[in-house]
């Protein structure tokens, strides 16, 4: 082949290559409907620009976060179809950490979609932090002056001794294939009174950090009818291995910055809190408490049958409400209410998996349980208006507030422990409604009320 005919050639390769490439691009750009909720969410998140700033460290732009969480969602599947509040505090908390979500070339955190199953399944955005935001968050103690995790390959010489200190951790030649993965370890180094002090961990063997992963990996999906390990875990073992060494083992024996020891705490979780003055750490659940059942249609425990519900039939609003508050008038737990639908429609199904008959059945078999004398409320029809009202007006502040943190507020205006809207008398509620209202869907007023009963009660006892 002459050398015109081979540049032709090249040539013609080269475009081949590009419009290859331009085509992968465009199947994988978003269209229709998932590009429509991409945009919404994108409004979204700007709308909450001031929490960012207020979240973020002084003098940085919220404008970052706000083009990080739209690369997110335009580059990770399912993550427009999360419940949104979920990913609005996962992004606060990256903000809160100085952390950059799903920017690959730093590495520092990535959100990702996520079944609970502590909510019937609900897809919720679960904030993973990478052993590269690890590193970034150690050398903000003055202490630390390096950090480093690796993998030893099979064909690495390796050696380290934790009595003496040493570490020996060869590659092969440039060009040799290191073979696969066999183990991990992790270390650090530390300015000490007497100079550079390094920390070594205890190394990790494939098969251990395996049965870490199976233990702890939240994700799993349903697989030739058995549940097995997917999402971050199976796709990215090398780099969680890394993660894991650090988190797990370094950071018990180095000096932890604050930022560090809030990262160990809120990785793999799940936040819903949207105020940026809270803690992350305190307000972040890890579902992995609740293992997925063992297979989608069974009843597990702590939990509820995972389905979609039949929206033709459904129970109603009206049944729904009744159902709760029946509930809480009984001082029935969760597993309590699992137990009397399973007994009575014959599956361990949440409220709102029923249908308009199934919940009508449920109603009764609550109805014939006689009221906790300890709860005491009679659910009188201005009593039901009442807490109607007053869940409404929770609903429609500005801020969600979580249940916890409603009863908490509520044992505050009302001065005593209040464990279920049930504690509360009709004066009392009456009271609470006429707060709210003033509020005016305003988060801010709400905790200034409760804030200022607080101050109140405090100044009586003095």
């Amino acid at each position: 082949m002459s050398g015109r005919s081979r540049r032709t050639q090249n040539q013609r390769d080269r475009n081949r290559r590009g419009q290859e490439q331009q085509n992968q691009e465009q199947e994988s750009e978003p269209k229709g409907q998932m590009l429509e909720l991409i945009n919404e969410m994108s409004a979204e998140v700007r709308l909450h620009r001031d929490a960012f700033t207020a979240a973020m460290p002084r003098g940085v732009s919220p404008q970052q976060i706000m083009q990080d969480a739209h690369n997110c969602l335009r580059s990770t599947k399912k993550l427009p179809l999360v419940y949104r509040p979920t990913f609005l505090a996962a992004l606060l908390t990256c903000a809160s950490l100085g952390l950059r979500p799903g920017v690959p070339g730093l590495g520092h955190a990535w959100i990702l979609p996520f079944r609970n199953f502590q909510n019937n399944g609900r897809l919720e955005a679960q904030l993973i932090i990478g052993y590269k935001g690890y590193a970034d968050l150690a050398y903000r103690h003055t202490r630390v002056v390096g950090i480093a995790s690796n993998v030893v390959r099979s064909r690495d010489t390796f050696e380290i001794d934790l009595g003496d200190d040493k570490l020996t951790h060869k590659t092969p030649p440039l060009g040799v294939p290191r073979g696969p993965a066999i183990g991990f370890y992790a270390f650090a180094k530390v300015q000490g009174p007497y100079g550079t002090e390094r920390i070594l961990t205890e190394p990790m063997s494939v098969a251990e950090m395996q049965e870490h992963r199976d233990e702890h990996a939240m994700h799993k999906e349903w697989v030739n009818g058995r549940w097995v390990v997917a999402g971050v875990w199976l796709d990215h073992f090398d780099e969680m291995g890394r993660k894991t060494m650090i988190r797990l083992r370094l950071m018990k024996s180095m000096p932890v910055a604050l930022d560090l020891a809030t990262a160990a705490v809120v990785d793999e979780g799940v936040r819903y809190d949207l105020n940026p003055d809270a803690d992350p750490a305190k307000v972040t659940e890890r579902p992995s408490d609740v293992p997925p059942p063992l297979d989608p249609h069974a009843p597990v425990r702590d939990s509820v049958v995972i389905r979609t519900p039949d929206r033709q039939g459904g129970i109603t609003p009206d049944q729904d409400r009744r159902i709760a508050q029946l509930m809480r008038q009984r001082g029935m737990s969760k597993n309590d209410a699992l137990d009397l639908v399973e007994k009575t429609v014959g599956e361990r199904l949440s409220a709102r998996l029923l249908n308009e008959k199934q919940a009508s059945q449920v109603i009764d078999a609550i109805q014939a349980i006689p009221p906790d004398p300890i709860g005491g409320a009679v659910l009188t029809p201005d009593r039901e208006e009442k807490e109607q009202r007053i869940v409404a007006l929770f609903d429609g502040l500005d801020t969600r507030i979580s249940a916890g943190r409603r009863l908490r507020d509520l044992s505050t205006l009302v001065g005593r422990d209040v464990r279920t809207p049930a504690d509360v008398n009709d004066d009392e509620l009456g009271d609470i409604a006429d707060v709210l209202t003033a509020c005016k869907g305003q988060t801010s007023e709400w905790d200034a009320a409760v804030k200022a009963a607080a101050d109140q009660r405090k100044a009586s006892k003095t």
